[in-house]
């Protein structure tokens, strides 16, 4: 069962954030940006099993060309793969996160990484 964009509005209010805009790019994949009072967050959210190294590397494309600090790839039903979480690690600037569900606005990480795989 695939989620519809409404669904995802819904998750991205209840975790305390104005929803700016929703574009789905794929059947399983929508890119939403949002905002709260520290600013704009990008999150990658996907619908399949395993989540790689290049979805990550995606986010981090997109996070650049918005200007956008901090980015959410959101697994919705899977897992990230173990290249997905080195990426992840690697990557400096932008900050990603890795996470089964939006982080709360009052919980959303600000400065120094982590890592919230699955």
């Amino acid at each position: 069962m695939t989620p519809a964009s409404p669904n995802l509005s819904n998750l991205v209010r209840e975790a305390g954030y104005k929803l700016i805009r929703i574009d789905q790019l794929r059947a399983n994949r929508w890119l939403i940006m949002a905002e709260s009072v520290e600013g704009k967050v990008l999150i990658l959210a996907q619908q399949r099993p395993l989540i790689g190294a290049a979805d990550v590397q995606d986010l981090a494309e997109q996070l650049r060309l918005t200007r956008v600090p901090i980015g959410y790839l959101l697994a919705l039903g899977g897992r990230f793969s173990p290249e997905a979480q080195r990426t992840t690690a690697e990557l400096r600037q932008p900050r990603i996160v890795l996470c089964g569900k939006i982080p709360p606005v009052d919980d959303a990480p600000r400065s120094a990484p982590s890592l919230e795989a699955i």
